[in-house]
C-alpha cells in the first residue's frame, strides 16, 4: 500500500505517491483534522505493510487521542506505537534545555530496537514542542534542520503537525520556517460559502512527487476520512 492509498479519494490528488523518507508538514487551523489525516494515513499504511511506526502526541493523553479518532472511524494499527507526553514529562523536567535532543535520542532508540522496518514517525504538534523548548528562536530553526536532517538519515518519513491559525482558508499562501525545512506541505484549511463551511485538503508542495494544487474536500464518513472534488 502507498501513503495516497490510506484515505478515500487522496490517490486522486496525487499521481505519484509521497517519497519515503520525506518530512511532511500537515499544516491548518484548529479544527481542519491535521490529527485525524495524519493518524489515518500512518496507521493504515502501517497495516498493509510489513513496516513499523512512532506517533508522538504532545497535545492529548493516548487515552483521549485514541476516543477522537475512534470517533471519526479512524482505527488504530498494532504496528504503530502512540507515545504520549507522560512518556517524557519525567526528562521535562529535568532536561527542559535539551528537549529536541531527548526527542531525537527517543525516535533514534525506539527505531533501534525495532529495526529497518521503522520506517515512519509522526509528531503532534509542533506547536505543544515548541511550547516547552527553551531555545531562543534565532537558534529554533539551526536546531530544527539539525534534528529533521537526523531522522532523515534514519530513512524516516516524518509527519510534523502545526496549527497555523493565518491558514483558516485558501487566501493565505505564507508559509513559515517549518514550510522551508519540510520536503512537503499538506494544507488543511476551512472555506466558507455562504452559509456552508466545507474542510478542504490543498497539497502546497511535494518534492518528487506529482499532484494537484488544486483545494479538494476533506470530510468524515462512517470509515474514516475521504477527500473528493469540490466546488470552491
Amino acid at each position: 500500500m502507498r501513503f495516497v492509498d490510506t484515505i478515500e479519494g487522496l490517490n486522486e490528488v496525487f499521481d505519484t505517491d509521497i517519497p519515503k523518507n520525506s518530512v511532511v508538514l500537515v499544516t491548518g487551523a484548529a479544527g481542519t483534522l491535521k490529527s485525524g489525516f495524519t493518524f489515518q494515513v500512518m496507521s493504515n499504511y502501517l497495516e498493509h505493510q510489513d513496516e513499523y511506526g512512532l506517533y508522538i502526541t504532545f497535545e492529548q493523553s493516548k487515552e483521549n487521542h485514541l476516543q477522537n479518532m475512534d470517533s471519526m472511524g479512524i482505527r488504530l494499527s498494532k504496528k504503530m506505537h502512540i507515545s504520549d507526553f507522560s512518556d517524557y514529562r519525567v526528562m521535562y523536567d529535568d532536561f527542559s534545555d535539551d528537549l529536541l535532543s531527548i526527542l531525537e535520542e527517543n525516535i533514534i532508540s525506539f527505531k533501534k530496537d525495532i529495526g529497518d522496518k521503522c520506517t515512519c514517525v509522526a509528531i503532534d504538534s509542533l506547536g505543544a514542542l515548541y511550547s516547552l523548548l527553551n531555545i531562543d528562536q534565532r537558534d529554533m530553526r539551526k536546531n530544527m534542520y539539525k534534528f529533521l536532517e537526523s531522522l532523515r538519515r534514519e530513512n524516516l518519513t516524518t509527519f510534523l503537525i502545526l496549527e497555523d491559525e493565518k491558514l483558516s482558508d485558501m487566501s493565505d499562501p505564507s508559509t513559515g520556517m517549518e514550510g522551508y525545512l519540510a520536503d512537503g506541505i499538506i494544507e488543511l484549511g476551512l472555506h466558507l460559502k455562504g452559509n456552508v463551511a466545507n474542510r478542504y485538503l490543498r497539497v502546497r508542495k511535494m518534492r518528487s512527487a506529482s499532484h494537484s494544487m488544486a483545494p479538494w474536500i476533506l470530510a468524515v464518513s462512517e470509515n474514516g476520512l475521504q477527500v473528493y472534488k469540490g466546488n470552491f
